[in-house]
């Protein structure tokens, strides 16, 4: 039977759908906690939720963090225990703030997604992680207010672990207050932390050594951290046996956590990881999990285990972000052999040049075949359109090119590259004035004067006035092209052409004046 065609969100009208609802609707509401702000009826729906967890890996990896942000967010509110959901929103966050490090807050239309007259404590978490991821360490109190809806919610997990990094934030603040960690103890305390709620009372502690009161507190906590601990309570779970059971999967926990891992620890982890596959072949976190880390070890034969493993995945969940995954791989390996191609081509020349112009031109064609299937599955990719538009500007399709670098203009954080590549793709095609336009347009929107991109731009309207001042004999473009090329030389004498380009167009320029 010939499988259905996925195209991303078109495909899951509940996406779409579902961005649109109000906080006051019924099923928006649903956050809406019984008495006590509590879970009351909530029941979490993990097979919504995978839905917008699938969409938002697809648009981190595509680097439209903003997006992704959303998406995780919108997956919680269906699946707020999803623990390596909330882990992935805060990478996401990373890399959005990445782009932007002057970010002041979530964008609007990112707000625009929460919020409502009737806010639960489920919506109140998420807007609060929302403001949070933003602003991690100057907005630390937004963690700590999503950590109180978390413990309202009896989010435990989560809310320990959104805790815990905001008690190192707070830890190394002067201006965090006692009255702070105090809240922070009592949190940690509701959700059963006591490890941490010691810690929180002892910062608390530190900024007013004279509190009695609060001394006696910490003390009581300790004693039942150390209960907890030692197993002293029973002889069930958190018991001294139970513990003694734990050790090996405290063991996996370190070897997973440690960033610098020996080949010994990677190939345990990965043993765990095929073993954990197996038994559920189906499931996305598993299948993803593998492959992740034979790419990581990358010893012999990983790279294609992973692929096969991808594609499998594709052909088990029909989850079209494996095959994505099983592409990624496929043109890295290509892109590796056409470099192995082009050094030897610097080398020896001659024929050789000739196999790396051939080969480079099949990966490139490779990489076009890749994104046309991306762009179809996720349509509202914009940086996906953008790659696709590149690969066919290289490939000397400018009319397709420019189709796509229309399309792409919204994307976020590549604007003036964007309208770069538009505008290259104009100039190649002949159409000077609409190349000039673009670029001017995108040296306007870019906001940096000294950066390679803002060089690139200069030297595209420069070479684009130069034609115009050949071709129509205009003085005008030529004195601005000569004033361009004259700019990036004191700049940067050594890019590319410059001191030839300039060269030519001060000659172009007194050869003009001449005969005006």
């Amino acid at each position: 039977m010939a499988r259905k065609k996925r195209t991303g969100v078109q495909e899951a009208p509940e996406l779409v759908s579902f961005f649109k609802k109000k906080a006051d609707e019924p099923e928006a509401a649903a956050d809406g906690a019984g008495e006590n702000g509590k879970k009351g009826g909530f029941e979490p729906d993990p097979g919504k939720a995978g839905r917008f967890f699938e969409h938002a890996r697809a648009m981190h990896d595509s680097l439209n963090y903003e997006y992704a942000m959303t998406l995780w967010l919108q997956g919680l509110r269906k699946d707020p225990t999803n623990l390596d959901a909330l882990e992935a929103f805060f990478r996401s966050a990373e890399g959005f703030l990445g782009k932007d490090p002057k970010a002041k807050g979530p964008t609007k239309e990112q707000l625009k997604n929460f919020g409502g007259k009737d806010k639960g404590p489920l919506e109140k978490y998420l807007i609060n992680l929302l403001h949070w991821g933003t602003k991690p360490h100057a907005d630390w109190g937004a963690g700590l207010k999503a950590l109180e809806e978390a413990a309202k919610f009896e989010l435990n997990e989560p809310g320990y672990w959104i805790g815990e990094r905001v008690l190192n934030i707070a830890s190394s603040d002067p201006k965090a207050k006692k009255e702070q960690f105090v809240r922070l103890m009592d949190l940690f305390t509701m959700i059963g932390g006591y490890d941490k709620a010691v810690q929180s009372g002892e910062e608390a502690m530190r900024r007013d050594p004279k509190d009695g009161q609060l001394e006696n507190k910490v003390r009581n906590l300790s004693a039942t951290a150390t209960m907890s601990r030692g197993g002293y309570e029973s002889t069930e779970a958190g018991s001294f046996r139970a513990n003694i059971k734990d050790m090996s999967k405290q063991q996996e926990l370190d070897d997973e956590e440690r960033l610098v891992k020996t080949e010994e620890t990677l190939d345990r982890i990965i043993e765990r990881a095929a073993a954990d596959y197996k038994s559920r072949p189906t499931d996305p976190s598993a299948i993803q999990k593998l492959g992740k880390l034979l790419l990581e070890r990358s010893g012999s034969g990983d790279e294609k285990r992973a692929y096969q493993l991808y594609m499998q995945g594709f052909k088990d969940t029909d989850s079209y972000r494996f095959k994505q995954l099983a592409g990624d791989i496929k043109m890295r390996i290509a892109r590796r052999k056409v470099r192995a191609i082009r050094d030897k081509a610097q080398a020896e020349g001659g024929e050789a040049q000739a196999q790396y112009e051939k080969a480079n031109r099949q990966l490139l064609e490779l990489e076009r075949d890749e994104y046309v299937e991306r762009v179809a599955n996720y349509p509202t990719d914009l940086k996906l359109k953008y790659d696709l538009g590149l690969c066919l500007y290289q490939l000397g399709e400018y009319e397709k090119a420019i189709e796509q670098f229309q399309v792409a203009q919204g994307a976020t954080g590549l604007g003036a590259r964007v309208l770069n590549f538009l505008a290259r793709s104009f100039n190649a095609l002949g159409w000077l004035d609409e190349a000039e336009g673009t670029f001017r347009r995108a040296i306007d929107d870019h906001e940096s004067d000294g950066d390679d991109l803002a060089l690139e731009l200069r030297y595209g309207l420069l070479t684009t006035l130069q034609r115009k001042a050949e071709e129509s004999r205009d003085l005008d473009s030529a004195e601005e092209a000569f004033k361009l090329a004259s700019s990036i030389a004191i700049q940067q004498i050594g890019f590319k052409d410059i001191r030839d380009r300039r060269s030519t167009l001060q000659t172009l320029v007194q050869e003009l004046r001449k005969g005006a």
